[in-house]
């Protein structure tokens, strides 16, 4: 999935963040099979800004959770705990770490967004936010990715190639 005309504007209006060397590496990190931890991210902080008035949540706290909630997953750290239990307290880490402040609410929101993946419930809004709109971009990216192998098997089952071998057997069986 790439990133809409509409997302990439709202982007730029956070540029501090997602102009950010370190941020910027997220586009290297695959995520939900059909993206990169950057575009996933833009979604999440795109979609939180938008519902954030129906929640009764400032919008640039919104956004900014979405955006600050990253995580560099390289596989080689946690002990083997999967990324979905440990996600939140990296993300946190990082968004320190890169001088991205955070206000306690907004700290809360990304340490329990993955919840009930996590066994830390969202107490807020704010978190509340974030953890639907999460998993409403999560949903939508692994469902794109569905889609294009259900297209490339559609592809293969009906490539020209396939098609002369099933013929083939076809017309060995009705020799016999």
């Amino acid at each position: 999935m790439i990133l809409s005309d509409e997302a990439l504007r709202f982007a730029e209006q956070f540029r501090e963040i997602t102009r950010n060397p370190e941020y910027m590496k997220l586009k290297d990190l695959p995520r939900h099979g059909s993206t990169n931890t950057y575009d996933h991210s833009v979604r999440v902080a795109y979609m939180a800004y938008r519902l954030a008035p129906r929640f009764g949540v400032d919008r640039r706290s919104a956004a900014y959770v979405g955006l600050v909630d990253y995580h560099k997953d390289d596989g080689t750290s946690h002990d083997g705990r999967w990324y979905c239990f440990y996600h939140g307290e990296d993300a946190v880490e990082n968004a320190a770490k890169q001088g991205f402040s955070l206000s306690k609410k907004e700290r809360r929101a990304i340490l329990t967004h993955m919840f009930p993946l996590s066994t830390r419930l969202p107490n807020s809004r704010l978190a509340y936010l974030l953890t639907l709109s999460d998993k409403t971009v999560a949903a939508q990216e692994s469902w794109q990715n569905a889609l294009d192998a259900l297209e490339r098997f559609h592809f293969l089952m009906n490539a020209p190639f396939l098609r002369a071998i099933r013929v083939r057997k076809r017309d060995e069986r009705e020799r016999h």
